[in-house]
């Protein structure tokens, strides 16, 4: 057991959301000068992890899901830790306060959680500006979202401007089709919808690739009808979002409303992986995000299909230094697969 796992009841025993914000103050403490919490966790950059995807190169297949840092304030730091790649977002055009709090639960006999956020962020002029402010030391992806109280006509509309004015702030932009906690926006996943918006942001011509993350709750045979239809106009799709099920779940808050993310969606985002790679191949490329824990959750992962791998929950319960230790497991792996 690591010290991590020693406190984590202690940590736990704080409110979800201000043990975030405690977390987040103290990685902008570092996000100018990474090397130092890197050399405080002993975190290391390997040269067979690096892994090109749509012409972006990552030191790591391992990256951070949007979520953690929604408003671009210590994507260096999360990098620092391991992270190839950090998703800032989701990001809306103006700000958002979110729902009203109380607003994460834990689940921890069920390694998972629950939340009902509403995409609280500072909006995308603060969050451009933050990307733009200093040297990047880890790939960026910018998910995008839109705002509160919107039809689909106007979505479409505002992701479009969003794509256009922050798209050089990142190295690839994410597409937050499926977020459950924001009224409609699960409508942009629908195929005649999602063809008019990509339609229209290729029009834009912009050099980044684009990735559209999907719900959890499709069926694999819905994704590959939706992508039928769709998958030409992306460069790539996020396998997936957070959950409304709560099938065979453990916990008491299991009851509570919002998003569930862990270990329990691990097998959905398994099965869709692995029916988009079987479908699709390397033309689709996929992010896996959904439950990845440990090494052996990731090299899952990417046998499924993916070419790069999520972690927020797993992170939460498993601390600063589960990437590098994922990092440092794949690493040995490729070398004695090399060897053989």
């Amino acid at each position: 057991m690591d010290w991590y796992h020693m406190l984590r009841p202690m940590i736990f025993a704080v409110d979800p959301e201000m043990d975030h914000h405690i977390v987040a103050d103290g990685l902008r403490i570092f996000n100018r000068n990474p090397q130092l919490l890197q050399k405080m966790f002993y975190a290391k950059k390997r040269a067979n992890l690096k892994t090109v995807v749509k012409g972006v190169t990552f030191d790591s297949p391992i990256g951070i899901a949007a979520g953690f840092d929604k408003n671009g304030q210590f994507y260096n730091s999360l990098g620092a830790l391991g992270a190839g790649f950090v998703e800032v977002g989701s990001v809306t055009k103006n700000p958002q306060a979110g729902n009203p709090k109380k607003r994460i639960f834990r689940l921890p006999e069920d390694q998972a959680i629950i939340n009902r956020m509403g995409l609280n962020n500072t909006g995308l002029d603060a969050v451009k500006k933050r990307l733009e402010s200093g040297m990047r030391s880890t790939k960026i992806g910018l998910s995008l979202a839109p705002s509160h109280g919107l039809n689909t006509d106007q979505m479409i509309n505002e992701l479009i401007d969003d794509v256009r004015k922050a798209h050089d702030s990142a190295d690839y932009i994410a597409l937050n089709l499926s977020c459950p906690n924001q009224v409609g926006v699960m409508s942009l996943q629908k195929p005649e919808t999602l063809i008019e918006l990509l339609t229209k942001i290729g029009d834009l011509m912009i050099d980044e690739p684009i990735f559209c993350k999907f719900s959890s709750d499709l069926t694999s045979e819905e994704l590959i009808d939706i992508l039928n239809q769709t998958g030409t106009l992306m460069d790539g799709v996020i396998l997936s979002n957070t959950s409304l099920s709560r099938d065979d779940l453990k916990s008491t808050n299991q009851t509570e409303k919002g998003g569930l993310s862990g270990k329990p969606l691990f097998e959905k985002s398994l099965a869709l992986t692995k029916a988009i790679h079987n479908k699709f191949g390397s033309e689709l490329p996929i992010m896996f995000s959904g439950g990845v824990f440990d090494y052996q959750d990731a090299q899952k992962a990417l046998d499924a299909g993916a070419s790069l791998v999520q972690v927020y929950t797993g992170f939460i319960y498993n601390g600063p230094t589960q990437i590098e230790q994922i990092n440092r497991q794949l690493s040995e792996a490729k070398i004695i697969h090399n060897l053989s």
